[in-house]
């Protein structure tokens, strides 16, 4: 009888330690799925934002950008297959009408109005941003993790949508420059957007601060500073003075190293996550 009781007592014992060693596995492959899903999303969002700024360029007169955005494309097109392949991933709502309408802006991309090129890739890109947040939940699930790195909300919230306004400044700043004009509504968009980059950069950087390590503290040092430039820049250059001289090539230059700027912060609090694995 004691026999058989050790015998039971210690399948138990076997079981429960197989059992808490196959959920940490688990939740270590969930974990990493889903942070492969949100670097593959957030390079796949800087694609689409940059598209949208040289489609706008284009569609102002500058031909030159066409390679560009033809290599753009079919980055974006890789990026998808790549996405694709994940089979919780791919059969989410927002991918599919994203993977439904991509094409279609793709292939009447240099037909577009200005307004309707710019409307359609904002429209995917806050497709993409809020499937950020569906697999960023996906990680959130798992529990062992650090108190800290689950407090890291911003890395997939405040911390993209500040770097899709100031894409979305890009795109109506080169053509406010691009026609050396700006009208209320663009005016008054661009009052909104510097506000939005102001306050969604600010809330990250400071959520960041408190649980930054050297690198973190560098890059934030790095993106305030772009993001207090760019700022600036379309206070005193599009929004203020009454005749638009500022040149489209360089503050294209600029909201794009800001962004990138900002990106690179992002990705260096995912990779922290990582490290934790």
């Amino acid at each position: 009888m004691l026999e058989t009781f050790t015998i039971i007592l210690t399948v138990l014992i076997f079981a429960l330690v197989f059992v808490r060693a196959y959920t940490r596995i688990t939740d270590r492959i969930r974990l990493i799925r889903a942070l492969d899903v949100i670097t593959q999303l957030r390079s796949l969002i800087g694609n689409l934002q940059r598209h949208r700024g040289l489609s706008v360029g284009y569609l102002n007169g500058n031909l030159r950008v066409e390679p560009l955005i033809i290599e753009l494309r079919q980055k974006i097109d890789l990026g998808i297959v790549n996405l694709d392949k994940d089979d919780v991933f791919n059969k989410q709502s927002r991918w599919l009408s994203f993977i439904d309408h991509w094409p279609r802006l793709e292939k009447n991309g240099f037909s577009l109005t200005i307004a309707e090129s710019f409307t359609q890739h904002t429209s995917l890109i806050e497709n993409l941003l809020r499937l950020m947040e569906v697999a960023a939940d996906d990680w959130k699930k798992t529990h062992k993790l650090p108190r800290e790195i689950l407090d890291l909300q911003c890395i997939w919230k405040e911390l993209p949508m500040a770097v899709e306004f100031i894409g979305q400044a890009r795109s109506i700043g080169i053509a406010v420059a691009s026609s050396g004009e700006i009208t209320n509504m663009d005016k008054n968009k661009l009052k909104y957007l510097e506000q939005k980059i102001q306050e969604y950069s600010m809330t990250s950087f400071s959520l960041l601060a408190g649980l930054s390590n050297e690198e973190s503290k560098r890059l934030i040092v790095e993106a305030r500073n772009a993001c207090k430039i760019l700022t600036g820049t379309i206070k005193q250059e599009l929004i203020q003075p009454t005749d638009i001289n500022i040149d489209g090539d360089s503050y294209f230059t600029m909201a794009s190293n800001t962004m990138e700027s900002m990106n690179s912060l992002l990705d260096n609090e995912i990779k922290r996550i990582k490290a934790y694995t």
